[in-house]
């Protein structure tokens, strides 16, 4: 929608003062699902799409928008990511287990 400049996203980011950067965040979105889904790349599309969604919301909320959107996309992004590699999320336990062996 952002790429195909749809008028309710061009209203959009007409509120927000984003709209000359509308497409370029239409490409840089696209790009990291591709690395998302692509399973060598997950790990770096997972930490671009948690930034890019992140930033979306505190976008929306700096507005004083609805800023369930993008929330339930980035719930949606870390739930496939935790359903493709569990390892992602297994930090805390590595750490204990190092520090056990230590």
């Amino acid at each position: 929608m952002k790429l195909t400049a749809q008028p309710e996203m061009v209203k959009a980011f007409s509120k927000t003062g984003l709209l000359p950067y509308m497409k370029l965040l239409g490409i840089a979105e696209l790009l990291f699902i591709a690395l998302f889904l692509w399973s060598r790349s997950l790990r770096l599309g997972f930490f671009l799409l948690t930034g890019y969604f992140g930033g979306a919301m505190a976008i929306e909320l700096s507005q004083n928008a609805f800023f369930i959107m993008p929330a339930v996309i980035l719930a949606l992004v870390w739930l496939a990511a935790w359903l493709r590699d569990k390892s992602l999320f297994d930090v805390v336990h590595k750490q204990q287990r190092t520090a056990a062996a230590l």
